[in-house]
């Protein structure tokens, strides 16, 4: 039923905020996808992404998803609120398509947005499966104006070469290595690798954000080691758009 939900509009762009650590300004918002079935309710996203991943029905859902979140973000400009930044999920079938570019470019100038309002999120894992092609890709990319985030650093596939080849913005901790690193026995020496790895990324001139911040201890720990963004329940958790959209307008009026 993925092709009659993807029309009758069954996939739901919900946001969830970021954060600037230093300020704790708002910084941004990550675009994540939910499927409301009018008769099966709402099917986790953790059931439905690898089978659309495997048939190669991501491809439609993501670039329903970035025209989703473009549109947001010029209705967002004549209401003259904060110009942030949203991201989006760029799944490793997306980087396949020979013209991946040109879909990224008509989608930002329909909606007469510079390509750097919209944050292309790529999973780290997506760079060992092709390294060169992923890289020419990417850097493509940036030339065009677009925001690269590697997602899911530390989730299992981290290579240091790798990170002096790529051309990114910004390197997103995975949730899992911060609560792997959390839950370390030896509190002093996980501080002690976040800190380090932080201050690494950031010489290497990557910003660094942390996603999966659900407590005041974890949210300590990225303050002492620097780091730059955060997202998480301890902040927000993602919320349907009418919900950050008043969300939006009150740090609006706030910031006025």
């Amino acid at each position: 039923s993925m092709e009659d939900a993807l029309a009758q509009g069954q996939f739901i762009v919900y946001l969830q905020p970021k954060y600037r650590l230093k300020d704790r300004e708002l910084s941004g918002a990550e675009a994540l996808v939910r499927w409301i079935h009018p008769e099966w309710g709402f099917q986790s996203p953790g059931e439905f992404i690898p089978l659309f991943e495997r048939n190669g029905f991501i491809t439609q859902l993501d670039q329903y998803v970035w025209d989703r979140t473009c549109a947001l973000l010029r209705d967002w400009d004549r209401k003259e609120y904060p110009q942030i930044p949203v991201s989006v999920n760029v799944s490793r079938a997306d980087i396949y398509n020979a013209d991946l570019a040109n879909i990224l470019l008509r989608t930002v100038h329909k909606y007469n947005l510079p390509p750097s309002r919209l944050h292309l999120e790529i999973t780290e894992s997506a760079y060992t499966e092709n390294p060169g092609q992923i890289i020419d890709t990417v850097t493509h990319l940036r030339e065009l104006g677009f925001i690269i985030e590697m997602d899911d650093f530390g989730s299992g596939y981290s290579s240091l070469n790798l990170l002096s080849k790529v051309t990114v913005d910004t390197v997103k901790l995975d949730k899992q290595f911060l609560d792997d690193t959390m839950n370390s026995e030896r509190e002093e020496t996980a501080l002690t690798i976040i800190k380090y790895l932080t201050k690494m990324l950031r010489h290497l001139g990557f910003k660094v954000l942390a996603e999966g911040v659900e407590t005041s201890e974890q949210l300590e720990m990225l303050r002492l080691a620097d780091c730059d963004i955060v997202q998480g329940y301890f902040y927000a958790k993602p919320m349907p758009i009418g919900e950050f959209r008043t969300f939006l307008q009150e740090f609006n009026e706030r910031d006025n």
